[in-house]
């Protein structure tokens, strides 16, 4: 069978699920999507194009459940708190 011929039912297809979390999960998913870019260089407006781009599911998720605000008061937070961090880690 060629690679590229669609079968139904094929148990190697990758199939996405939303799964039920505790309170605070989404809050902590958020931070952690941020924290991670704002650690490889990302600018606010290239992190917030994340949430506004509804083609990235996880992080417009995020954006439409929590709002505009939220978003970027986490990003500012986050990379507050990044480069902070890594000032300090500079002068040791």
């Amino acid at each position: 069978m060629p690679k590229d011929e669609f079968v139904a039912g094929d148990p190697m297809a990758l199939v996405g699920v939303v799964i039920p979390g505790e309170p605070g999960m989404l809050e902590t998913m958020a931070e952690s999507i941020v924290e991670e870019y704002v650690r490889l260089g990302w600018d606010e407006p290239r992190l917030f194009a994340l949430f506004i781009n509804p083609m990235f599911m996880a992080t417009h998720r995020i954006y439409r459940q929590k709002g505009e605000t939220y978003v970027r008061e986490l990003i500012r937070r986050v990379r507050e708190q990044w480069v902070i961090s890594k000032d300090l880690a500079t002068l040791r």
